[in-house]
């Protein structure tokens, strides 16, 4: 089988390519359209040492997840595509604010917070659609639930619903600890946007076998856990 690449996008020769290919063809298609994350390109490109442990991240995770069968439908891709979007964006964020002068603590936390409510937005709106939880809106609630103290003594306010906000006014520093942990989670978000998505188990990964193969070798969304890692 062929594939053209025409100005960025991939084309088939008609008759060529089988349902699949051309599920993933779309896919990539549609991200490449309009679901770029707006992230630096010191962030999204490694050299080989961090290829290697993107890699090996991205095999752990894998061998750790079941084979699914995944619903198609442009909300669907949509919504994969955002929480990996959102949530690339939302790790770099808060690595910057982790690094960043601290005379810039106000407006990096501003930014940072800023992404996280837009992620949490875009969760429950998906979650209120397919009458299912929010997620992973509902992974960062838990986040904010567990850092509830240091957040308050860091100045920042969190409103009933989990949502953040850093006042323009009074005191504020780095809650350091929730920072770390939010882009640990985000980095995490971002390689498997899929697992947030309508999803039926239909083979669970096996744990204890190493020559197996990784549950999601199969799939056709496989390229979309290595988009900014090449």
């Amino acid at each position: 089988m062929f594939v053209w690449l025409i100005t960025g996008r991939i084309v088939t020769p008609k008759g060529t390519a089988k349902e699949g290919v051309i599920v993933m063809i779309a896919a990539y298609n549609l991200y490449l359209g309009g679901y770029l994350p707006k992230v630096s390109p010191k962030n999204s490109v490694h050299n080989k040492s961090e290829l290697k442990s993107k890699y090996k991240s991205i095999v752990s995770l894998n061998n750790a997840n079941p084979l699914v069968m995944v619903k198609l439908s442009n909300d669907t891709q949509a919504y994969a595509l955002n929480v990996k979007e959102m949530s690339m964006e939302l790790s770099e964020a808060a690595y910057e604010t982790l690094t960043g002068r601290p005379e810039d603590v106000r407006d990096n936390l501003r930014k940072m917070t800023g992404l996280f409510n837009k992620l949490l937005t875009r969760s429950d709106e998906y979650g209120e659609a397919n009458g299912r939880p929010s997620r992973p809106g509902g992974e960062l609630r838990n986040l904010v639930e567990n850092n509830t103290a240091e957040l308050f003594e860091a100045g920042i306010q969190i409103d009933d619903r989990g949502f953040l906000e850093v006042p323009e006014e009074g005191d504020i520093k780095l809650p350091e600890s929730f920072t770390k942990q939010l882009a640990e989670k985000a980095e995490q978000m971002s390689m498997n946007p899929m697992e947030y998505v309508e999803k039926k188990v239909y083979s669970y990964a096996h744990l204890h076998q190493s020559d197996i193969g990784t549950a999601y070798e199969p799939s056709i969304y496989s390229g979309m856990l290595f988009n900014s890692y090449c």
